[in-house]
């Protein structure tokens, strides 16, 4: 999840100015920390959970937040495969679609009854539910930059994955990642949420954890200290 790294929000947000964008879109949001910690930074946020356990807790966390805060978003989150969600949503967008959404696409588990092969990525069925929408501002967790990244089968999530159904969402996408350098990891000690505390005590096991790829592809070149653009 990109919260755990503060580079990551400023860039999110960056990008956000860049293109004026006020909605934000995430797959797989878990215990909804990553929703959380942008939902000042945009109007309206949804994401969606699969797991019916994490979905209770998400919807919890949100509703904690809303009785001790006032954000500037409101979110909503949907116990549906994202799949099925990113189909849904496109349709709700209808008469917007010309608006600049951010997706950020970090649903990665896979079904393992799918035979082996790119087949199990669910990052490609989400793409395949993008297709055609240039105004799509796609952002891809646990992508192979060097950083920690997600390989199922001895398959990466790389370029060589994503290229063709990219391509088919926008032909012209500029692509940038993150760096190692650009890098600014929370620690667990800045945090009093037990959840967020948990999961960054992890995320400092190993390099590997902690450092994760991040692919952002955008509808044109930007310059953003910290990405560096990818070919």
């Amino acid at each position: 999840m990109s919260w755990t790294d503060k580079a990551s929000i400023e860039h999110i947000k960056q990008i956000r100015d860049i293109f004026k964008v006020k909605t934000f879109v995430e797959t797989g949001t878990f215990k909804a920390m990553n929703i959380l910690t942008h939902i000042n930074n945009f109007d309206s946020l949804f994401s969606c959970e699969n797991n019916e356990q994490y979905f209770d807790i998400a919807q919890n966390k949100v509703i904690d937040y809303f009785n001790t805060n006032q954000p500037r978003g409101i979110p909503t989150i949907y116990n549906e495969d994202s799949k099925t969600f990113l189909k849904w949503f496109r349709k709700f967008l209808g008469y917007r679609q010309r608006e600049n959404v951010i997706f950020y696409l970090d649903a990665h588990f896979y079904d393992k009854k799918r035979p082996k092969g790119k087949g199990k990525f669910v990052v490609l069925d989400e793409l395949k539910e993008l297709k055609g929408m240039k105004n799509a501002i796609i952002i891809i967790h646990d992508f192979d930059n060097n950083l920690g990244h997600i390989t199922y089968d001895g398959i990466s999530l790389d370029m060589n994955l994503l290229r063709n159904d990219l391509l088919k969402v926008n032909p012209n996408f500029y692509y940038y990642t993150n760096t190692l350098k650009g890098c600014d990891i929370m620690k667990p000690e800045e945090t009093n949420d037990k959840d967020m505390k948990e999961n960054l005590i992890y995320a400092w096991s190993k390099p590997e954890k902690t450092y994760r790829g991040l692919l952002y592809c955008l509808p044109k070149k930007i310059n953003i200290e910290g990405l560096k653009e990818v070919k």
